[in-house]
């Protein structure tokens, strides 16, 4: 089953706030033991925190531990993959995505909200934008942890219709040849996390990846700006447990 949408529906942007480069998560990376906090993108509205970076793979040393994440002065993501050995069906890159829904003392569980992942299908400078719920049924699934969560000390779920009353803290990486029909190979993207109550959105983070590729154009700041979109009938409007 396909886990994409495709992103039909006109948008429009507008500007919410400028997140924080080179930034950690909080509390730390729950998934794997071992892999680096930092190199985030980070948004802070209130309580909820939402964050992305891009990472490199397959290269020596790797970012299994959290090597060699790359941002220029902008805040782009910038990735070579000459001598790189990638598997088949294996993208040279990742992103890392957490959301945090309440960082001061874990109240309000990730429940509070719902998500969405856009991630650009275009290589070139144009945009594809297909969009997916991170803790929806159909997903790559996540790690759920809450604020006292220790580095890797989380554990996986595949995704499903879970109570969430009892996490605050949601994590995952994602290479780019986990997400049927997306490409792999060089190109530049942009990846966006965005969090919604009942009232519209409420916060969102992006980032742009340049992989063996120039940067060609300014591009907008990394997350500085959000795509509002119309979800439709998404399984982002299911309603979750609190």
């Amino acid at each position: 089953m396909k886990i994409m949408k495709t992103l039909s529906i006109a948008a429009v942007t507008g500007f919410l706030a400028l997140p924080a480069m080179a930034a950690n998560v909080t509390p730390d990376i729950i998934f794997g033991s071992g892999n680096h906090n930092g190199g985030f993108t980070v948004a802070t509205i209130g309580d909820l925190e939402l964050g992305l970076r891009a990472k490199r793979r397959y290269t020596t040393p790797n970012d299994a531990i959290g090597v060699g994440i790359i941002q220029d002065a902008a805040g782009n993501y910038l990735f070579d993959s000459t001598g790189a050995t990638v598997p088949a069906g294996r993208s040279y890159w990742s992103y890392d995505w957490s959301i945090n829904s309440d960082i001061a003392d874990g109240s309000d569980s990730l429940g509070t909200y719902k998500y969405q992942i856009s991630v650009d299908y275009d290589p070139s400078a144009a945009e594809n934008m297909q969009i997916y719920d991170p803790l929806g049924a159909v997903s790559t699934g996540y790690y759920l942890g809450t604020n006292a969560t220790a580095n890797g000390a989380a554990t996986f779920d595949s995704g499903g219709d879970e109570d969430f009353s009892a996490f605050n803290v949601a994590q995952n990486s994602v290479n780019m040849g986990f997400l049927p029909g997306a490409p792999i190979g060089a190109g530049q993207f942009r990846v966006s996390l965005t969090a919604f109550d009942s009232a519209g959105v409420v916060g969102s983070t992006s980032i742009n990846v340049y992989v063996d590729t120039p940067v060609s154009a300014v591009p907008l700041p990394a997350g500085g700006f959000l795509l509002l979109t119309a979800l439709g009938g998404l399984a982002l409007r299911r309603k979750r447990k609190t």
